[in-house]
């Protein structure tokens, strides 16, 4: 089963005093001295091994080993749901925090015990929703263009779009880029779920997941119940993502998580789902209709088009571009002038005030295309 609508912990890095975890010094890599030598014997370069990931597995947690300070060495263990295997889709959470724990002590690196575990700081935090998009005309290309369509146009807003038959989504920044501005500009995703497993995903989805995305289940007369997982579709189904970095990002939203043991604690209610909205209406205006009607005549629409067309080029909203526009074609500092630039800013306005009349319908106007849309704002997708 694919839960849907509820928020989960899909990733996550733990920070604990390396100190504090039993390292196992046989480990041919992790915290080894690395030696590069010539063909003459010579020692070319000596290193300490402080990063490892296991490119082998079809799975593995990420290990790195930092200074803070000069003062104390953390290990950093980043993990994701994909430990988790067949369960994948349930998201890390108490009851199966114990599949991961004995998936990293397997991995032989290290040993930590389940206090150490649950004590130890949680960081770049990984929250996602899974959706199955049910309107019969909507599909996540349409999410898509939707959001990409609804971004503001404003430089500090960054939208990634990708439609690729193999990756279809939207991003909203960079979770690795994010610096100190992670309050405003927080990393959010949106993209076909069951796209990426089969795409990026093989060999995990292959071993872990195909078999019970897929199989038919029957009743003890051998009646079929349910033949595959309805909601595993390459068109319908959505993950919405977004990272929360550390303690003050958590307390941003009034919850006090420092440790996995907090973070696993957390109620993911509807209060919850603020995580998911606050930056959805930070990149995203609200739902609009450019009207195509007989009120705007062709001057009017060659008029609404050209400001449209500034505010896209120059990433800013279209009443942003109308000053840049009237200072274009009335330069000067005349009082006749000034009063033309000022006449031309009012009529611009006016007109881009008959075609942005607020929430409506799209271009298409079909009765299955508004429900698409109710349907993506009821699920707090779009504003």
């Amino acid at each position: 089963m694919i839960p849907l609508n509820k928020p989960k912990i899909d990733s996550l890095r733990i920070r604990i005093p390396l100190k504090k975890v039993s390292v196992n010094k046989n480990h041919q890599e992790f915290l080894r001295t690395i030696t590069t030598v010539n063909n003459d014997g010579q020692i070319l370069e000596e290193h300490i091994k402080t990063t490892y990931f296991n490119k082998n597995e079809i799975i593995s947690a990420s290990y790195a080993v930092k200074n803070h300070f000069g003062i104390e060495d953390f290990v950093y263990i980043g993990f994701s749901s994909k430990l988790l295997k067949t369960q994948y889709f349930n998201g890390i959470n108490k009851d199966n925090i114990n599949l991961c724990l004995d998936f990293i002590n397997s991995e032989g690196l290290l040993k930590i015990t389940k206090e150490q575990i649950l004590s130890a700081e949680c960081v770049d935090v990984d929250f996602c929703i899974d959706y199955s998009i049910d309107s019969e005309d909507g599909t996540v290309k349409d999410v898509v263009t939707v959001c990409n369509d609804l971004t503001r146009p404003l430089k500090q807003i960054n939208a990634i779009p990708f439609t690729r038959n193999d990756n279809t989504g939207i991003q909203w920044g960079h979770r690795d880029k994010v610096g100190k501005s992670y309050k405003k500009k927080q990393f959010l995703k949106y993209y076909a779920k069951a796209i990426e497993l089969k795409n990026h995903s093989v060999d995990f989805y292959e071993s872990y997941l195909k078999d019970i995305l897929n199989e038919t289940v029957v009743d003890i007369n051998g009646d079929v119940i349910a033949k595959g997982n309805s909601f595993f579709n390459d068109d319908k189904l959505m993950r919405v993502e977004t990272t929360i970095k550390n303690k003050a990002h958590f307390k941003s939203y009034g919850y006090n998580v420092a440790t996995l043991k907090q973070l696993l604690n957390l109620d993911l209610d509807t209060k919850f789902l603020e995580v998911f909205s606050r930056p959805m209406l930070y990149y995203m205006t609200g739902y609009r209709e450019v009207i195509h009607n007989k009120k705007m005549t062709l001057s009017q629409r060659f008029k609404y088009e050209y400001c449209r067309e500034v505010a896209l080029r120059n990433r800013i909203s279209i009443e942003s571009a109308v000053p840049m526009i009237a200072l274009k074609f009335q330069d000067g500092i005349t009082p006749k002038i000034k009063r033309a630039r000022n006449d031309l800013k009012k009529s611009l306005l006016e007109i881009i005030n008959m075609a942005e009349v607020g929430k409506k319908t799209h271009l298409h106007n079909t009765k299955m295309w508004n429900e698409f849309i109710q349907e993506i704002q009821s699920k707090n997708l779009i504003p």
